[in-house]
């Protein structure tokens, strides 16, 4: 069973379990077009072409099973993630069944269908800063980023960001005329349409707050990108899976996000989610931003830890002024296995502000009044003013590849050891300057 096919987080769950015993899983195969032919971002052509890719794909999946079972004697259930477009499945394995899946020359991948779960950020009160953050109209966020001298050339308009995360009240002003599509996933993949748009806590709000909100009634604004479009989706909710966040994202790319913001963990790191982010990223030209977690240093979370993922920490401020990477904002030095395509990882790859970020919540009564706004810590928090900033870049140059945006990001960024200190494990390459990220994109 030990081949670079199957996930070694297989081996706990199935290694000493009845040979037939069923666990479900995700399978990564091949598809038949190759990526070049993928329309370019903003293209048209692209929903017709995902329409084409989902048929190919369909196809693709019976003649898997149909080669399977002549090879095994054995049914092999394959369900489809959301359209087909995604050459993804899901299927159901047995010790017995899962080295037999892996020879079938069409998969890539196969992942055990664990369960991810939310990066919880903390709940704060900064009654200093909120005075402060009054007199400037803007979060200290969005002052360090220099959001405002951005806002002179884009500030997001057609781009559309998924968040992935506990959902979102969209009634919110904040969020007026903002979120464009909502979707709940449940654990078993299914998707489930909802009016109103809700959130099952407050996190995904939050977040979408510092994406894309405008201003609240003080006037201060809490958006990098308010006028990028949003599409919510809530798969935290109830006992969410691998599965779950999968389908999530098969439908933000169905729905023509070019960004997707991920502020979630896998229970146990996933070796091979590696190939869904080269698929994101090399096919369908779409950039997943994702927390690094909040283990502190030394640690990572799946799947920020990926070589491919573009994982963001965060930064605090002191009262003093001065930028530091927060405490609980993880980072490591990462050695991958020899087959991986890059051995030694360092994680972030770039931070933001990512405590005493204040943004939009569901509103919540307490004794004297109604709150709908709240200041939260946590990497979670660094991952949306990236995404937003993201979005800006994208609408300044539609055109530009994401190799040239993630360059772009990571070469201007500011570390405060220099340039020979660049990529660490605290900083990674450094602090994202975006309007420096803007020039070298001319």
């Amino acid at each position: 069973m030990n081949t670079p096919k199957i996930s070694s987080a297989f081996f706990p769950a199935l290694g000493s379990s009845d040979p037939n015993c069923k666990q479900d899983a995700i399978v990564i195969y091949r598809t038949e077009r190759p990526p070049e032919e993928m329309p370019s971002r903003g293209d048209e052509r692209r929903f017709q072409v995902m329409q084409q890719n989902s048929q190919q794909n369909t196809d693709v999946v019976a003649r898997m099973a149909t080669n399977y079972q002549n090879a095994t004697g054995q049914s092999l259930h394959a369900t489809k993630v959301g359209s087909g477009a995604l050459p993804i499945a899901a299927v159901e394995v047995t010790r017995n069944t899962l080295a037999a899946l892996a020879e079938q020359p069409e998969i890539v991948a196969v992942i055990p269908n664990q369960k991810i779960k939310l990066i919880k950020p903390q709940q704060i009160e900064y009654s200093d800063l909120m005075a402060q953050e009054e007199k400037q109209k803007m979060t200290w966020g969005l002052q360090v980023l220099d959001i405002a001298k951005m806002w002179e050339t884009t500030k997001g308009k057609g781009v559309k960001v998924a968040v992935l995360d506990t959902g979102v009240y969209s009634d919110h002003p904040a969020l007026k005329d903002r979120v464009k599509d909502f979707i709940i996933v449940d654990p078993n993949g299914r998707r489930i349409t909802a009016t109103p748009y809700f959130d099952a806590g407050q996190h995904g709000t939050h977040v979408c707050g510092t994406v894309a909100g405008g201003k609240t009634d003080k006037g201060v604004s809490i958006g990098v990108a308010p006028e990028a479009d949003l599409l919510a989706g809530g798969v935290l909710i109830g006992n969410a899976t691998l599965q779950t966040l999968i389908e999530g994202m098969a439908w933000a790319i169905e729905k023509g996000a070019s960004v997707i913001n991920m502020s979630l963990g896998l229970t146990y790191y996933e070796p091979l989610f590696a190939e869904v982010f080269d698929m994101l990223i090399n096919q369908f030209d779409v950039l997943p931003v994702v927390a690094i977690g909040n283990e502190n240093h030394g640690n990572t979370s799946s799947p920020g830890s990926a070589h491919n993922a573009f994982s963001i920490g965060a930064l605090e401020k002191s009262p003093n002024d001065e930028l530091g990477i927060a405490f609980f904002s993880s980072g490591a030095s990462l050695v991958f296995p020899e087959d991986s395509p890059k051995k030694w990882v360092t994680k972030p790859d770039v931070s933001a502000p990512g405590t005493q970020v204040y943004s939009c919540i569901p509103p919540v009564q307490q004794p004297n009044g109604i709150y709908q706004y709240t200041y939260m810590d946590g990497t979670s928090m660094a991952t949306p003013h990236v995404a937003g900033v993201v979005a800006l870049l994208m609408s300044a140059y539609p055109k530009a590849p994401l190799s040239a945006i993630i360059q772009a990001l990571k070469e201007t960024a500011y570390h405060p050891g220099g340039e020979e200190m660049r990529p660490d494990n605290r900083w990674g390459w450094g602090r994202i300057q975006p309007v420096k990220a803007l020039e070298a994109l001319k």
